[in-house]
């Protein structure tokens, strides 16, 4: 017989995941709740030269997807149209979700918006967004505190 510990901070977490979803609001960073009708999951990443966003947008076309900087945030939105009904059957059943999306970041820190890359590969997208100089020659002082 195996033990499992119940963990409450888990489950809690798990549910929040689901009713965010279901009420299309994608996490802090939020969205347009009055048009988005899904939510990509987006995983950002540091590395030493800049940040990574990397999206998972499975059946949307290349052509489908947008990435701006705003401001200080990183804007990804785009469509996964849905596919028209075949002639000779009807659908039982829909569960993949369709139509507009949109996310947006706070940027952690300064970005040079003119040498950013994006590559779509297999329903994954990455954005890299380098740091600025300044960002990347900042250091910081550590301070011993008693």
């Amino acid at each position: 017989m195996t033990l499992n510990r119940w963990d409450p901070l888990r489950d809690l977490l798990n549910f929040q995941e689901k009713m965010s979803r279901l009420l299309d609001v994608c996490g802090e960073e939020g969205t347009s709740k009055r048009t988005a009708s899904w939510c990509p999951t987006v995983d950002i990443l540091e590395t030493p030269d800049g940040y990574v966003f990397r999206a998972e947008l499975p059946g949307v076309g290349r052509e489908n997807i947008n990435i701006e900087v705003r401001g200080n945030e990183l804007v990804l939105y785009g469509e996964r149209p849905i596919e028209a009904e075949p002639r000779i059957a009807a659908y039982r059943r829909i569960e993949r979700v369709h139509g507009f999306f949109e996310r947006r970041f706070a940027l952690p820190g300064n970005v040079d918006v003119d040498k950013a890359e994006a590559r779509y590969v297999d329903g994954v997208l990455d954005v890299f967004l380098p740091k600025s100089e300044e960002d990347r020659n900042r250091s910081v002082d550590v301070v011993y505190l008693r």
